[in-house]
């Protein structure tokens, strides 16, 4: 991945779940204006939450595969996300196959959800390039 939009993996359960921190500063850069708050927005919470997922994917194959966004469903806004605010990003793989896995995801803040997916499912292909598996390895540690 080019960038990450979180900013560390905290806890790693081998396929099983992942969980990760975003800071939402006021240096992020997309924050969105309305009135007198700034809102980061919820497409990049998702996004974030699907980049976390992906990793949990690649590490769970042990950095085999080339994971892709295939799709993302259900996702639920339910609390606004401002400047400030640390989120608890957590993601559970629901399924692990050769080909499909699909993971739902959870945005926390402050002890509440504030951001929730159902379903995020991603293709994967199969790496045979060991630099691109070493690669893949140091960015994750």
């Amino acid at each position: 991945m080019r960038f990450q939009l979180f900013d560390r993996i905290q806890n790693f359960e081998k396929g099983r779940s992942i969980a990760g921190v975003k800071n939402v500063a006021l240096e992020s850069g997309n924050l969105v204006c309305i009135g007198n708050r700034l809102f980061y927005p919820p497409t990049l919470s998702i996004e974030a939450l699907a980049q976390l997922g992906g990793w949990c994917v690649s590490a769970s194959r042990d950095f085999s595969l080339l994971v892709v966004l295939g799709m993302i469903s259900g996702a639920e806004i339910v609390q606004d996300i401002l400047v400030g605010d640390s989120l608890v990003l957590k993601v559970k793989l629901v399924e692990l196959a050769d080909q499909r896995s699909v993971a739902s995801a959870e945005a926390w803040k402050e002890g509440a959800c504030a951001l929730r997916i159902d379903r995020i499912v991603y293709g994967m292909i199969a790496i045979k390039e060991p630099r691109f598996v070493e690669e893949q390895q140091r960015i994750f540690s």
